[in-house]
């Protein structure tokens, strides 16, 4: 062993064994138990699997069997199987959004992930109903119509009565209908994106039923084919034994499962397991140390499998280092953990658990324009190019969201090219100080405000160097401009600048967010304007419905950038926030409707007004009315990029790989950065990536969509992940505005909003981009006594609300434990029976895996201080955020179930119901396969909860998915007082043998 070598081994065998001890935790075998052979009614067998290890891995992940229903995901959404046909190895899918004859309505996107082994059929027509005009599908050069038959779909189509959900005449001109040519052999990587191409709304038609000339007898649905190569001898073997091919293992390696629940390599005639095995697609990496590139082939596709191929990627990076060739090839193969290990593999494995874990570990990722190194920009202006954006004016409507087309030219063009929209439209005049003194600051010092590729709408634009796109503009308090970049994100260079382009008033009172007040018949009215108290006077006027108005004057609050903690919320993502003003309508009659308006009078004696707007006054506290709360956590603007960054000293550059559907960025910085982005697009386009799941967006549709059956919303922690780019609050306030300016819209502090070094979070990471709070305080009320100190309390007539701040310490002896006491035990439950404990990260229970790898199955040491508080004071609910699933844990105190019922609870819970709520929108979180007892429902997806108090007896708790709004999982509650003041474990009140 050479000196030079021993420090790095040393580290590497206890980074081995550590990992080791985290693997050796997690169970083997699929999450099940054993594979099934069917799922509802549809049969299931090789390639797919019912589950987690069960059938081929490049299956696994888009294939799954959910409450008796099998279900096929993509980037853009999770969608229902009708069936299979596997002697023409096709499946059939539902988009619950897509058009029908009999119902047609506005659609989301469609796409299939580039490495995915599935592809549209020959035979299916995919139909883009309701085109604008302008739309690129009738671009003449493109040719993306079919003529002649297509003409008669559509014809068809828009015969139906369901084409006035599209806002279409039943008979209309079919010249805003087009039979799409693309999907046709495109394969995997297709997506289907109605913002880029203009267009309402899409079908999709696999047959005609025989009369292709009655469109109600037409089969709707998506057709795709599937890669059938995927049979080994190992899998014949398995099957002809009675068991179900699988994988196993870090390297997904082959196994047999077999039906009592026990994994083999080769058969369930003969059990046993080790790790070791492989699939038959291999991997081939090949580095050149000297040049510190690095590449992927794949023999089957263009893609490795992740994380196991990315860390291995990595891992031979680092050993590159250690030997001495100058070109090291290394295949996947066959291999066995102990015996036989050397220097090199022990350091190799080393390397690879780690990065392996990170990618488990990793949930949360960085904002989309973080990666503009725009404090690098350079001035490349050439005569020759130009940006031009129309209308120049907007919001003459009185409408605060409009769409602008920006057309351009660069006489240099490259598919690196981007147009940037810049908010002030002057956007060269702010500055950053310099970081060192003898360094000059940079050019440019204000990110975008979002962003987009130039060749996104125009696929020929490298060749003819003009381009167009169409973007949403919200009104943000200032005009706008657009500029066009080359050099890419790490190096732009201004190339032009467009036009400006305002809105009439960009002072205009916009976005109210109503909220609690710190009484029961107080409502609070938070909006944003760009009115300061020294130009004109704020104010909300405001009547019972139909009654006379009253004026009650608001309080303003603003900031600048010395409150910001740090970068990029004090460098390149401030933004001037303009002034959020706050109003208090005092002594609400319960449950009456009010009339409400913003309004600011200026000092000329002139009136700026809002829209009008309603609301619905709270319950009184104990009022025995129906009372409807949805709850939820992390939805965000935009779903996060999951991001995996490790500190390793070699640069690499990976050319052209695609990890199971996402894109794999590595940089060229002194650090490796793999991005595995699945990011939401803006309702436009914007910030580049389009085509993956609506989480977030989907999730808004839905409660707009249901807020007349809502009374009140919680928005437990990570609200819009502005993560230090303030921008994206208004554009969040924006999202939200149908729902919180008609119900309360009550939120909890997140790491996203608080967490910064230094500064009193109870975390010390950098989750906020140097917002340390400012923003989640200021642009929303809560009835906290501190707002600094973002815990509080709150009623809605039978329900009592504490709300935690977990990233304030909530331990024993802290000023927040008291308070939650004080929250618990203040509370008359004769009058407020439903008693329910809000945070943002998980104090209870969870199976996220994150926390299962820590071992904590939650926070270390939330549960373990506050479980004493919600048994003594029986709490009936405890939901949380920050995990981005779905999880309900049953009735618990100490780890073990005090109930053994799970969907109708009577009389004493004898513990508390925890439930993960965190997938509000944000990028989904893996669940740990260890089977934990007390967990009673999972859910990999998008959704929220909904309680429903019928009366003071009687409590219904519903989880819904965003994509559909249907109910997945549910519970009731139906109990008398005397349940609740019943004796239970460490709840028992003193008694006295005295008479």
């Amino acid at each position: 062993m050479s000196p030079a070598l021993s420090p790095l081994l040393f580290i590497n065998i206890v980074l081995f064994l550590f990992f080791l001890h985290t693997v050796s935790s997690v169970p083997a075998y699929p999450v099940n138990g054993t594979c099934r052979d069917t799922c509802g009614t549809i049969s299931v067998k090789f390639p797919f699997g019912t589950g987690s290890g069960c059938g081929h891995p490049d299956f696994a992940r888009y294939i799954k069997c959910n409450s008796e229903s099998l279900e096929f995901s993509t980037g853009t959404g999770i969608y229902s199987i009708s069936s299979i046909d596997y002697t023409s190895n096709s499946i059939i899918v539902t988009d619950p959004f897509m058009s029908t004859c009999s119902s047609m309505q506005n659609s989301g996107s469609f796409s299939l992930d580039r490495a995915s082994p599935f592809s549209i059929t020959e035979d299916n027509i995919i139909v883009l109903l309701g085109c604008s005009g302008t739309s690129p599908v009738f671009d003449a050069d493109e040719d993306l119509c079919a003529t002649g038959s297509g003409s008669r779909v559509c014809r068809g189509l828009y015969s139906c009565k369901g084409v006035s959900g599209i806002g279409l005449q039943q008979n209309a001109p079919a010249s805003s209908c087009c039979v799409y040519d693309s999907p046709t052999g495109l394969g995997s990587g297709y997506a289907l994106d109605l913002p880029k191409l203009q267009c309402s709304s899409y079908t999709s038609i696999y047959g005609f039923g025989g009369n292709e000339g009655d469109p109600m007898k037409w089969k709707f649905g998506i057709s795709l084919q599937y890669n059938d190569s995927y049979t080994s001898d190992a899998c014949n073997d398995c099957e002809n034994s009675g068991g179900s091919c699988g994988f196993t293992g870090l390297d997904e390696s082959f196994a047999c499962i077999c039906r009592n629940g026990r994994n083999s390599t080769t058969n369930c005639f003969g059990i046993g397991y080790a790790l070791s095995g492989t699939w038959g697609p291999k991997v081939q990496i090949k580095l050149n140390p000297a040049g510190n590139s690095l590449k992927c082939n794949s023999i089957k596709k263009d893609r490795i499998r992740c994380p196991v191929a990315v860390a291995v990627a990595v891992a031979v990076a680092v050993i590159s280092s250690l030997v001495d060739d100058d070109t090291l090839y290394l295949k996947q193969r066959r291999y066995k953990i102990f015996g036989g290990m050397r220097e090199l593999r022990l350091i190799f494995l080393g390397v690879l658990l780690v990065l392996a874990t990170l990618q488990v570990a990793s949930s949360h990722g960085d904002q989309p324009l973080s990666r503009i190194a725009i404090q690098k920009a350079t001035f490349a202006l050439n005569d020759l190019a130009y940006v031009k954006a129309s209308p120049s004016i907007l919001g003459s409507s009185g409408r605060n969201s409009e769409w602008v087309t920006v057309e351009f030219s660069s006489p240099t063009p490259s598919v690196d090219d981007w147009i940037g929209v810049f908010s002030p439209s002057n956007f060269s005049a702010s500055t950053c100080s310099a970081d060192n003194p003898r360094v000059y600051p940079p050019l440019l010092c204000s990110a975008p405000i979002k962003f987009q590729y130039a060749n996104y709408s125009s696929p020929r634009y490298k060749s003819t160097g003009k381009g167009w796109l169409k973007l949403q503009l919200i009104n943000q308090r200032s005009d706008f401009s657009f500029a066009l970049f080359s050099g890419g994100l790490l190096n732009p260079k201004l190339v032009a600048v467009s036009n400006k382009v305002a809105f009439t008033n960009p002072n205009a009172p916009v976005y109210p967010r109503l909220a609690q007040g710190k009484l029961w018949n107080e409502m609070t009215v938070t909006w944003t304007s760009g009115y300061g108290i020294n130009e004109a006077e704020p104010f909300v006027e405001w009547a019972p419905k139909g009654g006379d108005p009253m004026r009650s004057p608001a309080g303003t609050l603003t900031f600048d950038r010395s409150s910001m903690c740090g970068a990029p919320a004090r460098t390149v993502g401030w933004r001037d926030p303009g002034y959020i003003h706050t109003s208090f309508l005092k002594e609400l009659w319960p449950n009456a409707v009010y009339t409400y308006k913003l309004g600011h009078k200026l000092f000329n004696g002139t009136y700026i007004w809002s829209p009008e707007y309603n609301f619905r006054a709270s319950p009184y506290p104990g009022q025995n009315s129906l009372q409807r709360v949805v709850i939820f956590g992390d939805m965000g603007k935009v779903c996060q990029n999951i991001l995996i960054r490790s500190n390793l000293s070699t640069a690499l550059i990976v050319e052209d790989i695609i990890v199971s559907g996402y894109v794999l960025c590595v940089s060229t910085l002194p650090y490796v950065s793999l991005f595995i982005d699945i990011l939401q697009d803006e309702a436009d386009g914007s910030n580049e990536y389009n085509n993956f799941q609506r989480g977030s967006l989907n999730t808004t549709k839905q409660l707009i969509q249901d807020l007349k059956n809502t009374d009140i919303v919680f928005h437990i922690g990570d609200i819009c992940y502005a993560n230090g780019y303030l921008s994206q609050w208004d554009q969040f306030t924006a999202q939200i505005e149908p729902i919180a300016s008609t119900v309360p819209y009550m939120i909890a502090s997140g790491n996203h909003e608080r967490d910064w070094p230094g500064t009193g979070s109870f975390y010390g990471n950098m989750d906020s981009g140097g917002e340390c709070g400012v923003l989640a305080e200021t642009m929303f009320y809560v009835p906290a006594e501190n707002r600094a100190k973002f815990w509080y309390s709150t009623d809605y007539g039978m329900f009592r609300f504490c709300i935690a701040d977990t990233e304030h310490d909530w331990r024993e002896g802290t000023e927040q434990y008291k308070f939650i006491e004080h929250c618990l035990a203040s509370v008359d439950r004769q009058k407020q029976p439903w008693l329910i404990f809000l945070a943002h990260r998980v104090l209870g229970y969870s199976s996220g895996i994150s926390y299962a790898v820590e071992g904590s199955f939650a926070e270390p040491m939330g549960r373990e201080s506050l479980q004493k508080l919600w048994q003594k004071y029986k709490v009936d609910i405890a939901i949380y955020g920050h995990v981005h699933n779905y999880e309900r844990i049953c009735p618990v105190y100490q780890h073990i179930c005090t109930n053994e019922e799970k969907h109708y609870y009577k009389g004493t819970l004898n513990g508390t119901i925890h439930v993960v709520a965190g997938g509000g929108g944000a990028s989904l979180s893996e669940f740990t396969t260890l089977q934990t007892a007390w967990s009673l429902y999972k859910d990999y997806d998008y959704g929220f909860v909904k309680l429903t108090a019928f009366d003071h007896s009687n409590l219904l708790f519903e989880y819904k998915k965003s994509r559909d709004g249907k109910v997945y999982d549910s519970f009731r509650i139906s109990r008398d007082y005397r349940d609740i003041l019943a004796c239970t474990v460490d709840s028992c009140p003193s008694t006295t043998l005295a008479s």
